[in-house]
């Protein structure tokens, strides 16, 4: 664009989230036919000019997706330069949401015919790339492999002597994300004599991957996007909380230690404003840390006459000054990007991504709150509502049949009603048989009483 003609950005998909985040919302708002029109772009638009880019730039298989596209048929890489153009974690980040199609429908068939053969594609490139001879070896002192050159999101372009380009956290947690994925779609439809060697070389390469990077920051040991890193930079986007989101390889659910580390990274993090108003507050509601009134006051200072929210500066020392026009990006049309913000909401209500359902992880005690109909992996639509400092009752559709899994929300026994009867349930968690359509109701039993 030409100062006031033309569109932000040449109006083009970038795929270091921004494409991909408005469609965070669609799963567990239970609409994951509006996750469709993705499908299709990944599909139909970016795999033909991926796989050409990964063959012809790289001399590799299956597909290296690019740093930005157009909704038109493409002959080449449109950002083909390095920069931005090396950001390899871009490909796992484009097809991952492919996967999460699959685990929150348990559509088969979608997963056989639409989503595991792109999915494969990321995975060949990937492996060819990460197994290059120069990736590993005695020169790097230890026995893993290393995902470099690569570019740390909107923070290092290439360095000399790449001494930010290697292993960034982006990189290591999306790659884990994908050929995991791989690896379960594979014994899902049950191929894994025909996936063998691709599998085994995505195994040894799990096997062999760096840690995440730390550092010692004034909050104590904190995630960074890189190693070297310092960890008071301010940062673009909130790179240093991606094994929280999109990676899901941290939360509530983790260890203590890795739980503490991540919630020091998120209290130390700095973030200039512009990429972080979905993003950010969604990694925080992983943790179980949002302050929601605070996330509050952030939306209505981004927030546009016409009901939509912007991005707007945050702070100095990164890319801005104290001169910077704070709101300058409002002037640059509709921020489709920050329509997820919904997703913020729903994972304070409930979250249940890695198979087990919590219960309002992320809301205050003293608020009422009831929802209906939220999605979560298993294909499962969840009600609930909480008053009075508690979980009133619970409802669960099994659309698939799947087992139930639940970190029960009361101290007490609970009561389990279905077609057949009723049942009690006891522990800190338990897990549930359903049948397709099935519903199940849960009360404590001092309620019952």
């Amino acid at each position: 664009s030409y100062e006031k003609i033309g569109t932000a950005w040449h109006g083009d998909y970038h795929l270091n989230y921004n494409t991909q985040q408005p469609f965070w919302v669609t799963f567990s708002s239970n609409h994951t036919d509006l996750h469709l029109p993705y499908v299709d772009l990944v599909e139909h638009t970016l795999l033909p000019v991926s796989k050409k880019w990964a063959k012809e730039y790289y001399n590799m298989r299956g597909a290296f997706f690019p740093h930005s596209a157009y909704p038109v048929e493409m002959t080449m890489n449109p950002y083909p330069v390095p920069g931005w153009g090396w950001e390899v974690f871009e490909t796992p980040w484009a097809v991952q949401s492919l996967w999460w199609h699959y685990t929150y429908t348990m559509d088969k068939e979608f997963l056989e015919k639409r989503a595991f053969g792109i999915i494969k594609e990321a995975v060949l490139f990937l492996v060819d790339y990460i197994k290059r001879p120069d990736t590993r070896g005695k020169q790097w002192g230890d026995d893993n492999y290393h995902i470099y050159p690569s570019v740390p999101p909107e923070l290092y372009g290439p360095r000399p002597g790449f001494d930010k380009n290697i292993d960034t956290i982006a990189d290591l947690t999306l790659t884990k994300f994908v050929f995991n994925a791989y690896l379960q779609a594979c014994k899902i439809l049950e191929i894994e004599g025909n996936e063998q060697y691709l599998a085994g070389d995505v195994k040894d390469i799990l096997a062999h991957l760096s840690d995440y990077p730390k550092a010692k920051s004034k909050r104590g040991e904190v995630f960074v996007t890189v190693k070297g890193e310092n960890p008071e930079v301010v940062y673009n986007v909130p790179a240093s909380l991606m094994t929280v989101f999109p990676g899901e390889d941290h939360g509530l659910d983790s260890s203590a230690k890795e739980y503490e580390i991540a919630v020091n990274t998120y209290r130390n993090q700095q973030n200039e404003g512009g990429n972080e108003l979905v993003f950010l507050n969604a990694q925080a509601a992983r943790l179980g840390i949002l302050d929601i009134e605070k996330f509050k006051r952030q939306i209505e200072y981004c927030l546009l006459p016409n009901g939509t929210c912007t991005d707007k500066v945050l702070q100095i020392h990164g890319r801005y000054r104290n001169t910077t026009k704070f709101g300058y990006m409002a002037e640059m049309g509709i921020w489709f990007e920050n329509f997820s913000l919904p997703f913020v909401i729903n994972e304070c209500l409930l979250q249940g991504y890695n198979g087990e359902l919590r219960f309002f992880p992320n809301w205050p005690k003293e608020k009422e709150a009831e929802f209906r109909s939220l999605r979560t992996v298993g294909a499962f639509l969840v009600s609930a509502k909480h008053s009075d400092g508690q979980v009133k009752w619970i409802e669960v559709l099994s659309e698939a049949g799947e087992p139930l899994t639940i970190i029960s929300p009361w101290e007490s026994p609970v009561v389990c009603k279905n077609g057949a009867g009723e049942k009690i349930l006891k522990g800190e968690n338990f897990t549930v048989k359903t049948k397709p359509g099935e519903l199940l109701q849960l009360i404590p039993v001092q309620q019952k009483e």
